[in-house]
């Protein structure tokens, strides 16, 4: 009894403190775990870029595909409107939409190609959603990037592959059980 009463005094004199503490114009609000916690998960949330934060198929098919003709180096008009007419095609988009998911895609990536080392955080977020039907159109849609201006040259062809070892390494991993 004694030992809880003494932890009782204890919690109340902190307590009686960190008030002292604020009315003095003291923020002590960084002790607080609660708020710590939420501050590291929106700290966390503001500083990831975009780019790692895509969670539909579509946004992800279309990020691939521009990172597949970006690796060309400057991007053709030709090369453009092969990736639009892509989205379109594949993803059963009409022209507004396509031209729209293009310019967030290009937003996000701003101009510079995509690394290799990239490609398992850009899908992370997006991989459980991505169906066999979704992956496969993935995979189409990249390789018809790659042949807008034939040959597929070396890096896109490493893209190419990057994707099919996410995909085939998330297929071999053990999956955890749900209920």
């Amino acid at each position: 009894m004694g030992i809880i009463l003494q932890l009782l005094g204890l919690v109340i004199t902190f307590v009686m403190a960190m008030e002292a503490l604020r009315r003095f114009g003291i923020d002590v609000g960084w002790l607080n775990p609660l708020t710590f916690f939420r501050r590291r998960s929106w700290r966390n949330k503001v500083t990831t870029p975009p780019l790692y934060t895509l969670e539909h198929p579509v946004d992800v098919v279309a990020v691939l595909a521009l990172a597949t003709v970006q690796t060309t180096g400057v991007i053709s008009s030709q090369q453009k409107a092969g990736v639009q007419e892509l989205l379109r095609k594949h993803l059963n988009m009409n022209d507004a939409d396509a031209v729209s998911l293009w310019l967030s895609s290009s937003h996000m990536l701003r101009n510079r190609p995509l690394e290799l080392t990239e490609v398992p955080t850009v899908l992370q977020h997006s991989a459980d959603k991505f169906s066999d039907y979704h992956i496969q159109t993935l995979k189409t849609v990249m390789h018809a990037a790659a042949l807008i201006e034939p040959p597929v040259n070396q890096a896109q062809q490493q893209l190419l592959d990057a994707v099919d070892a996410f995909f085939l390494h998330r297929k071999a991993a053990p999956r955890t059980w749900s209920t």
